[in-house]
C-alpha cells in the first residue's frame, strides 16, 4: 500500500514538474526579446540608422514618459515629427523588417506633423522603443511588440497590427 502511495506521489510530482517546465518555456518564448542581426549602413558619411533609433527613442522618453504625455508640447513634437520624416527618408537600411518599421514610423510622424494626434505619437514612441531594444540592445524589460524587428509580429501580430490598422483608418 505504501508503495502505491509513493508511486502516486512520484507521478504527481512529475506532473507538477512537467507543467511547471512547460509554463516556463511558454513564458520564455512569449516574452524573450528576439534580437535580429541588423546592419546599419553608412554610405557617404550618413548617420547610421541605429543612431537615429537611439536619439529618437531618447527624445520620446524625455518628452513623453513620467506623465509628460499629459502636457504635450505640440509645437515641439510637430517640429520633431517633420525632422523625423526627413531623416527616415534619407537613411539607408538593408534589413527588410527595419524598413517596414521605418515606413510605419514615417507615416505616423506625418500624421503627428499635421495633427495633434496623441495615439500616433504614442505608437511612434513604442516603435522606437522596440527598435532600440532589437537593434541597439536597449536594456529594458518591457517590449510593446509594435515592430516587425524583434517580437512584434511573432505573437499574434502584436502591436504591429494596431499600428497598421490605425494607419489604414487615418490615411488621408
Amino acid at each position: 500500500m505504501t508503495i502505491i502511495k509513493n508511486q502516486r506521489k512520484l507521478y504527481i510530482l512529475a506532473a507538477v514538474l512537467l507543467v511547471s517546465l512547460a509554463g516556463l518555456g511558454w513564458y520564455y518564448l512569449s516574452t524573450a526579446s528576439v534580437t535580429e542581426e541588423v546592419e546599419a549602413t553608412e554610405p557617404g558619411g550618413e548617420v547610421p540608422y541605429s543612431t537615429l533609433i537611439d536619439s529618437t527613442h531618447q527624445y520620446y522618453n524625455k518628452t513623453l514618459c513620467y506623465d509628460k504625455d499629459e502636457t504635450i508640447n505640440w509645437a515641439d513634437q510637430q517640429t520633431h515629427a517633420i525632422e523625423l520624416v526627413n531623416e527616415i527618408r534619407s537613411v539607408t537600411v538593408k534589413s527588410e523588417t527595419v524598413k517596414k518599421d521605418f515606413q510605419n514610423a514615417r507615416e505616423l510622424a506625418e500624421i503627428v506633423s499635421k495633427e495633434k494626434d496623441k495615439t500616433a505619437l504614442l505608437y511612434l514612441h513604442r516603435i522606437f522603443h522596440d527598435l532600440d531594444k532589437a537593434v541597439n540592445h536597449y536594456k529594458q524589460k518591457d517590449d510593446f511588440g509594435y515592430t516587425y524587428t524583434g517580437t512584434g509580429k511573432r505573437l499574434f501580430g502584436g502591436g504591429v497590427n494596431k499600428v497598421e490598422h490605425y494607419l489604414a483608418e487615418n490615411k488621408k
